[in-house]
């Protein structure tokens, strides 16, 4: 990823100064399967009317977990609610059968375990302005149901993409569904923008824009559109993260000439500055206590993860193992983070407190992990042959998914929280 340095220092903080974007001919991704389980909970999800069960199939596959039976032996069975005799049942190879109906309440959804035919859960899903979700939901249901984890399909993802060519490139931050469907404009400008991240309530972006000449922080609605300047001091403004309760962002700030960790009061504008010393520190996260915040820093020689209390104190360094370590995201216990395998940047996932971490991802430059509300999969940015896409994986890295604009790059990924 970094080579020197300097170089490393300069890319953290003006990483999408750097990044170069090729026309997007659409806003919407396209999403593209490229790994599946093939040893996951067998389920077969018969065909509802208006396509809802390719939604769920999609989703269910993504996850990890299951292995998804074709569709085709689901046709001959009897619809919902009806008789499922128990040859039926064996003949198809599941596990679990969904079958679903649409009312003019919405969707009607049930499970099915085939070993004996009992219905095992049944839920209605109301009619929402984005008929996707619909689906979303009931794919979040089962997962639930059977995996014992609350589903997060039913969330958004935040992404950068860019169109033409300087002097004329066109930023946007868009806001879509987590498969990429229903993306909505929420900024366009023609300077560079990065680091979104969410509120705890899924309402507002935190952002890095340049729009004024130089980085600042905004705080903008996705729903109105309103948008506020939180933090447009004198050199970098960067890597904002929300605390757990939407009162505060931990960013990173050179005031001083060096880059240094803060914590912002949102709507007060009180700051603290938290660390202190010659190295570089920046990309904050807060812990998934709220109490800790966790950094990168290059004081040990080599970019590292570092732990610091929110109210102030003492750093200590997290990750040991690796050359390069590096963006940590959190969920609960859970560790996203990029680290440097083997001369390439990987993804890899590790416990709070633990000593070694799996690596997820394939890529060479891959970079920004964002981790699902539920810790279940990982979206992160990469590179192939100069293109810029994202890619959503598992954690237990049994399932993969790609999204790209056709045209064009994509970069910056942020998953939001569950949506109320």
């Amino acid at each position: 990823m970094i080579k020197s340095k300097n170089h490393w220092a300069y890319a953290l903080l003006s990483l999408i100064l750097m990044v170069v974007f090729s026309n997007t001919a659409r806003a919407e991704l396209r999403l593209h399967i490229s790994k599946t389980a093939n040893d996951g909970i067998p389920i077969l999800i018969a065909p509802i009317d208006g396509g809802a069960n390719t939604i769920i199939e999609a989703d269910l596959e993504r996850s990890g977990r299951f292995t998804l039976i074709d569709s085709k032996k689901g046709s001959k069975l009897s619809g919902f609610g009806g008789t499922l005799p128990a040859a039926d049942l064996q003949a198809t190879g599941a596990e679990y059968i969904v079958r679903g109906r649409v009312t003019k309440a919405g969707l009607d959804v049930e499970l099915v375990r085939t070993s004996d035919g009992s219905r095992v859960a049944s839920y209605r899903i109301g009619v929402v302005a984005n008929q996707r979700r619909i689906a979303h939901k009931a794919a979040d249901k089962i997962f639930e149901r059977i995996t014992r984890k609350k589903g997060a399909f039913d969330t958004r993802l935040a992404y950068v993409t860019a169109t033409g060519q300087r002097p004329n490139k066109t930023y946007r931050l868009y806001v879509a569904d987590s498969d990429g469907h229903n993306p909505h404009t929420i900024l366009s400008s023609d300077q560079p923008i990065m680091s979104p991240s969410w509120s705890p309530n899924g309402a507002q972006l935190a952002y890095v824009s340049f729009e004024r000449g130089t980085s600042a922080i905004y705080v903008q609605n996705i729903f109105s559109g309103e948008k506020r300047l939180v933090s447009g001091r004198k050199g970098i403004n960067g890597a904002p993260t929300w605390s757990r309760d939407g009162s505060r962002l931990a960013i990173s700030l050179s005031v001083d000439g060096n880059s240094e960790i803060y914590v912002l009061s949102v709507n007060g504008g009180r700051l603290k500055r938290l660390t202190n010393d010659r190295a570089i520190d920046t990309e904050p996260a807060w812990s998934g206590n709220g109490r800790d915040i966790i950094f990168t820093s290059n004081r040990g020689g080599t970019a590292q993860l570092y732990k610091i209390p929110a109210s102030g104190g003492q750093a200590k360094r997290m990750t040991f193992v690796g050359e390069y370590n590096s963006a940590a995201d959190i969920v609960g216990n859970k560790i996203a983070l990029v680290r440097k395998s083997h001369g390439q940047f990987r993804i890899a996932i590790m416990q709070m407190g633990g000593a070694g971490a799996d690596i997820i991802s394939t890529g060479h430059f891959d970079e920004s992990p964002a981790l699902a509300p539920n810790a279940t999969m990982i979206a992160y940015a990469t590179q192939v042959r100069g293109r810029g896409k994202l890619v959503v994986v598992s954690d237990n890295g049994k399932a993969k998914q790609e999204l790209y604009a056709p045209n064009g790059d994509v970069r910056e990924p942020a998953w939001s929280p569950y949506i109320r």
